[in-house]
C-alpha cells in the first residue's frame, strides 16, 4: 500500500476526514465543558449574592426608624461600616454577620438614600462603579481597574414599612475571572496536543480501514493476472497452430484432422475455465445476494452413488481402482444445492485421479458422526508438501503445474470445492504426506 499512490491519497482524505470531524467533536465538547463550568460557577455565585442580600435585608429593616438616616444600632451589624464625609477605619473582629464575607475581600455594602445619594458603606474598597438602583435586579460591573462585580440593589423600609432607601450589595468576580481563565487556558493549550493525538490516531485508522480494500484490490490484480495467464496459454496455442496451417499451401487430410483436434483440445481448455470462472462468480455473489442458488433435500446414498458409476471410467482410463464406502445403512438427507454438492465431490474425486499414481486406489466414503456429515476423498497419489497444504485452495494453485496443464485443469477445482462448502456451513480438512496420498474430508451440517 506504501507504493501505490491511490491508495495513500484515499489514506489521507480519510484521515482528514477522520481528524476533521473528531476535532470538531472534541472542540465542541471542550467549548461545551467550558461553558457548563462558568455557568454553573455563575450560578453559584448568583444564588450566593442573593443569600448574602436577603439575610442582611431581612436583618436591616427592622433597625430603620426614620428614612434616609442611618442609625447607630446599624453599626452593630456592620461594625465597619463608614459614613459619608467619616475617616474610617476598616474594623472586623466585632461583626457577627459579615466576617465571612467581607474579610474574604469579594463583597460590599452601600447604603443610598431615596434621592440616589451615598450615606456610607463597608467591606471592600471600591473605585468607579457606576451607581444604578435597579430593584432586585443582578447586574454585572467594571471598575477602573477593570475588575468586574457582581451587584443587587434591594429596597429598604422602615418598622413602619417607609421607604427608607436603598441597600447595594457587590460581590467582585475576580475569582470567578481568574478560574474561568485557567479553565480556558488549559482547554486552549490541551486542545492543540489532543489535535495532534487525533491526527495520529486518524491515520492508523485510515490505514486499517484501507488494509481490507488494499487486499481486496491486490485479489482483484492476482486474479486478472491468473485468468489472463491461463486464457493466454490456450489461445496463444490455437494462434500458432493456425498460423502454422496457414503456411502451408496444401494441408494433408490427416494433419488437418490433428490440427482439428489440438485447436478442439485447447478450446475445450477454454469452456472448461469460462465455466468455472462462472461457477466462481455465482459462489462470490452469494453474500450479494444477487445470485441464491435452491437449495432441496439431497440424498447424499444416491448422489455417491451416481458420482461413482460416473467417474469409474475414468478411474479406469487412468489404471485407478475407484472404490465406494458407505457406512450409513438408510438414506442420508441433507439440506443444500445438489449440483453444487455433486460438484464439489466431483472435483475432489478427479483431483484426486489426476494426481495418483498408476494402479493407485481413490477411495471415497459416507459416514455420519453426531450432527455432521463427513465424505472422506482418500488416495494414494503423490501427496502434498506442507508447503503447499496453505495454498492448495487457493485459486489457480497448482501443486504440479505441468502435469495440470497437460490435463487440462485450471487450478479452479479446490478452490470451487471449498467455497461450495463454505455456502452450505461446512468446511473441508486436509491431511497429507509427500508420495503417501492425501484425505481431503468434507464436513457438513446434517
Amino acid at each position: 500500500m506504501k507504493n501505490n499512490r491511490i491508495f495513500t491519497q484515499t489514506q489521507f482524505s480519510l484521515t482528514c476526514w477522520y481528524a476533521s470531524i473528531f476535532t470538531g467533536i472534541i472542540s465542541l465538547g471542550a467549548l461545551g465543558v467550558y461553558e457548563a463550568i462558568a455557568h454553573a460557577h455563575y450560578v453559584t455565585i448568583n444564588q450566593e449574592l442573593k443569600a448574602v442580600s436577603g439575610t442582611f435585608h431581612d436583618t436591616l429593616e427592622p433597625l430603620l426608624i426614620k428614612p434616609n438616616i442611618l442609625e447607630n444600632n446599624i453599626q452593630e451589624i456592620l461594625p465597619d461600616l463608614c459614613l459619608v464625609n467619616q475617616k474610617c477605619e476598616q474594623n472586623y473582629h466585632q461583626s457577627k454577620y459579615i466576617t465571612k464575607f467581607i474579610q474574604q475581600g469579594k463583597y460590599y455594602f452601600q447604603f443610598f438614600d431615596l434621592s440616589g445619594n451615598l450615606l456610607g458603606k463597608a467591606g471592600i474598597e471600591i473605585k468607579g462603579l457606576s451607581i444604578i438602583h435597579q430593584q432586585e435586579e443582578l447586574i454585572n460591573l467594571k471598575d477602573k481597574n477593570n475588575i468586574r462585580y457582581r451587584q443587587i440593589s434591594l429596597l429598604l423600609h422602615t418598622k413602619d414599612n417607609k421607604q427608607w432607601g436603598y441597600l447595594q450589595i457587590g460581590r467582585s468576580l475576580e475569582d470567578f475571572d481568574h478560574y474561568v481563565n485557567n479553565i480556558k487556558w488549559f482547554l486552549l493549550l490541551g486542545l492543540p496536543l489532543l489535535i495532534i493525538l487525533v491526527i495520529i490516531a486518524s491515520w492508523y485508522l485510515a490505514k486499517k480501514a484501507m488494509q481490507p480494500v488494499y487486499k481486496s484490490y491486490q485479489q482483484i490484480q492476482q486474479f486478472s493476472s491468473d485468468v489472463a495467464h491461463e486464457l493466454r496459454t490456450p489461445l496463444a496455442a490455437i494462434k500458432a497452430t493456425l498460423d502454422s496451417i496457414m503456411m502451408i499451401k496444401e494441408l494433408p487430410l490427416k494433419d488437418s484432422k490433428e490440427t482439428l483436434i489440438t485447436i478442439n483440445r485447447q478450446n475445450q481448455r477454454l469452456i472448461n475455465l469460462v465455466s468455472d470462472l462462472l461457477i466462481l462468480s455465482r459462489l462470490d455473489s452469494i453474500t450479494e445476494n444477487s445470485y441464491i442458488p435452491v437449495k432441496t433435500d439431497i440424498n447424499l446414498v444416491d448422489l455417491v452413488n451416481d458420482l461413482v458409476e460416473e467417474l469409474s471410467f475414468l478411474a479406469f482410463k487412468n489404471n485407478i481402482e475407484f472404490i465406494q464406502k458407505i457406512k450409513v445403512k438408510e438414506n442420508l438427507l441433507i439440506k443444500g444445492n445438489e449440483e453444487q454438492i455433486y460438484r464439489l465431490l466431483t472435483n475432489l474425486v478427479i483431483n484426486a485421479m489426476e494426481n495418483n499414481h498408476e494402479n493407485g486406489k481413490v477411495i471415497i466414503s459416507l459416514e455420519v458422526e453426531k450432527k455432521e456429515v463427513i465424505i472422506k476423498v482418500i488416495d494414494t497419489g503423490i501427496g502434498i508438501s506442507e508447503e503447499d497444504k496453505t495454498l492448495i485452495f487457493n485459486r489457480f494453485y497448482r501443486v504440479n503445474k505441468a502435469r495440470n496443464r497437460d490435463k487440462g485443469g485450471s487450478g479452479l477445482g479446490l478452490a470451487i470445492a471449498q467455497a461450495i462448502a463454505l455456502y452450505h456451513n461446512g468446511r473441508i480438512e486436509l491431511e497429507s504426506s509427500v508420495n503417501k496420498g492425501s484425505i481431503f474430508t468434507v464436513y457438513l451440517p446434517k
